[in-house]
């Protein structure tokens, strides 16, 4: 079309059409200006402007054709580039791996979840029984002890037993022997045998074995890998860190005589007896001299004038506030949760505090206050100052927001944690070779442990020192 145009535009017949349209509006404007001077100069004017209107317009069409066709090529060129439609479908493939993934992480924590309930459940269950058994043995201990004592009576008024022959018992002995038998047999076959037998264990069963391994000076990636292998899924990733954390935490401070001047010192349970129960999976004299610490400090912070000093110190016990909520959660979640709450209240901005309140909060069914706990360690915490409390939000978040429907969001966070938690290898399986060794770690275990606890508190030193 612009070709045509142009070829016309050349022409003679173009010439002539303009010249005539020329004389025509000279005639036009010498008729009704005929005091002008120069009408056929403004009649040129004029149509020059209108012929460069009329380029105007040609140019318009002109680039709005060439951008249709640019349109058309290149929508054409991408639907029929075979590479570019492998990339598409390899990065929808991939999304719909990170949903799978998500959806299996996500039915793994929900059976985790109900193996938690069903051993507690079962456990509670067992504790119940016997106490119920050694109920009835009490109370069938006294039941023999009034016979025994009638008994006695009776043989004090009567002809005594024959006194009993070496390898032969008295017919008095031999039937206490089978009363008791039938009585026994009674009890126990009221009480259920306890079949579940879980593959993996408790946190609380495996604090030695992390007691043991810090004492051998073994890495803390190694030691979360083996607790991870022999705990399952019966702990999160963020609760072997936390705790491993914790109690090289309850060392340094035992180290550094944090415990040694408090008010009430000599009434505390010192440093090694409550390491060593600890490793037998009672925190109860660790959380004792925590608690004693924490109110030290807290009393000391609120006599010091200074804002700034002040706040040092609280920050401080909201540290030890976490330490102590860690060790806590072994045994009470409640207790632990009231302590992380605390170490917020000392100091609202730690995000390890943050972090471990969403835990409980999670443990205790309070999903509502566990996303708000995780939301503010994702708005507070820098990845790089904060790794494994990111991770661990990332990674309970992305359950929520799956549930809320946002999968894309959920399969990033949860990418994100995954990346994390693969860097420091704690849910890689242990080999062969590295299982031998903690076996044989775990076998002398319970001998070693006081030379263990010994060089980890680095009595032997103090005492060196207190001869000196």
């Amino acid at each position: 079309m612009l070709q045509n145009v142009v070829l016309y535009m050349l022409t003679s017949q173009f010439g002539i059409a303009i010249s005539q349209n020329l004389s025509g509006m000279a005639g036009f404007f010498q008729r009704h200006f005929a005091g002008t001077d120069n009408l056929r100069v403004v009649s040129i004017i004029l149509l020059l402007l209108a012929f460069i209107l009329f380029l105007f317009l040609v140019v318009i069409l002109y680039i709005k054709s060439l951008l249709s066709f640019i349109k058309n090529d290149t929508s054409s060129s991408v639907s029929n580039n075979p590479a570019n439609v492998k990339k598409i479908s390899e990065e929808l493939e991939n999304e719909r791996e990170r949903e799978y993934g998500l959806e299996r992480e996500l039915e793994k924590s929900k059976q985790q979840k109900q193996a938690e309930q069903q051993m507690r459940n079962q456990l509670e269950a067992e504790r119940r029984r016997r106490s119920m058994a050694e109920q009835e043995l009490e109370a069938n201990k006294r039941k023999m002890a009034e016979r025994q004592q009638k008994q006695h009576q009776l043989e004090q008024n009567t002809i005594p037993f024959p006194t009993p022959t070496r390898g032969k018992a008295s017919s008095m002995e031999f039937d206490w022997k089978k009363g008791r038998q039938g009585e026994l047999d009674e009890i126990a076959a009221g009480i259920e045998p306890f079949k579940y037998v879980p593959d993996k264990k408790p946190l609380d069963s495996l604090t030695g074995l992390i007691v043991n391994m810090l004492g051998r000076d073994i890495d803390d990636g190694k030691i979360a890998q083996t607790i991870k292998s022999k705990s399952g899924d019966l702990a999160s990733e963020d609760d072997i860190i936390q705790l491993i954390d914790s109690i090289k935490s309850f060392i340094s401070l035992s180290n550094n005589g944090k415990f040694e001047n408090l008010p009430n010192a000599d009434e505390l349970p010192s440093a090694d007896e409550a390491l060593y129960s600890l490793t037998q999976g009672d925190s109860g004299s660790c959380l004792m001299m925590m608690e004693a610490l924490i109110d030290n400090n807290i009393d000391r912070g609120h006599q010091l004038k200074n804002i700034q000093k002040r706040d040092i110190v609280f920050l401080e016990t909201s540290n030890y506030a976490c330490t102590f909520g860690t060790l806590a959660s072994l045994q009470d979640i409640q207790l632990a949760t009231g302590a992380f709450e605390l170490a917020i209240e000392l100091s609202p901005k730690n995000v390890n505090a943050w972090s471990r309140a969403g835990d409980m909060y999670a443990k205790a069914g309070s999903d509502n206050k566990a996303i708000w706990a995780y939301q503010n360690v994702m708005s507070m915490g820098d990845e790089d100052m904060y790794p494994h409390q990111t991770a661990n939000a990332n990674k309970q978040l992305s359950q929520y927001y799956y549930g809320q429907g946002d999968t894309k969001k959920a399969a990033k966070l949860y990418n994100s944690s995954n990346d994390y938690y693969a860097t420091i290898g704690i849910n890689q399986d242990l080999t062969a070779r590295e299982q031998e060794i903690i076996n044989i770690i775990e076998s002398n275990q319970d001998a070693d442990m006081p030379n263990t606890i010994s060089k980890l508190l680095n009595l032997a030193v103090q005492r060196q020192r207190s001869y000196m």
